[in-house]
């Protein structure tokens, strides 16, 4: 026997369709007010009261601001990005390796619309722009302390900060270009061509040679 309901639809399948209901009514209300009265202007209490849910709700969802404003894609592949870089080869050059996961990480075509909504959003609201790179800033830090580990240099030495800005550098390039409709190839194809330009001086490994020429993707 079934709750009452649509007749053979398990009751998990309801309550979970219900959260992702819920959580795109916040999502959407959040934007919309970021959009009306900006970002700083807007607090948690408007959101939830215009998405009609309580503030505990809000925060069941969501940990802050700045969460809603990028989305569960961002936040997601921060988190993605530390479990690929862990699960990779020791023994892999680290420079290879955050060229592979970037691969592994690219965004699908519902993400890639979520995103480019933000993009948008932060044309509007230039004030936006702090949590942007704020963003970007963990995101490299990320980077950053995986390649120092597999390097054993420390996080501030030019190596680490050097490939991890490259990879940080190409997804923002890459995003910029494509959200602005001035490039006909696909953000993957982007965000590989400008990394690729990017760590072209930059040696497998630090303390090896790099090749004095070195193609760049296409």
């Amino acid at each position: 026997m079934t709750e009452l309901g649509i007749p053979g639809e398990p009751p998990t399948n309801r309550r979970e369709r219900k959260k992702q209901e819920t959580r795109a009514a916040l999502e959407q209300a959040a934007l919309r007010l970021f959009a009306e009265k900006g970002y700083q202007q807007t607090t948690v209490d408007e959101i939830a009261e215009a998405a009609d849910v309580a503030v505990r709700t809000f925060f069941r969802y969501f940990s802050s601001k700045q969460h809603i404003l990028f989305g569960d894609v961002a936040h997601q592949r921060i988190a993605h990005l530390r479990a690929a870089l862990a699960a990779s080869p020791p023994d892999e050059p680290p420079l290879e390796t955050v060229g592979g996961v970037l691969d592994a990480l690219d965004l699908d075509p519902d993400e890639q619309e979520q995103i480019i909504l933000r993009l948008r959003l932060m044309e509007r609201q230039p004030s936006l722009v702090s949590e942007y790179l704020l963003l970007n800033h963990e995101l490299r830090e990320v980077l950053g302390d995986f390649v120092a580990g597999r390097t054993g240099l420390a996080p501030t030495d030019s190596y680490p900060l050097l490939v991890a800005s490259a990879a940080v550098t190409s997804w923002d390039v890459a995003l910029r270009a494509w959200s602005a409709g001035t490039a006909d190839d696909s953000l993957a194809d982007l965000r590989r061509r400008a990394f690729a330009a990017l760590t072209a001086g930059i040696p497998a490994r630090p303390g090896t040679a790099q090749p004095t020429s070195r193609r760049v993707a296409r």
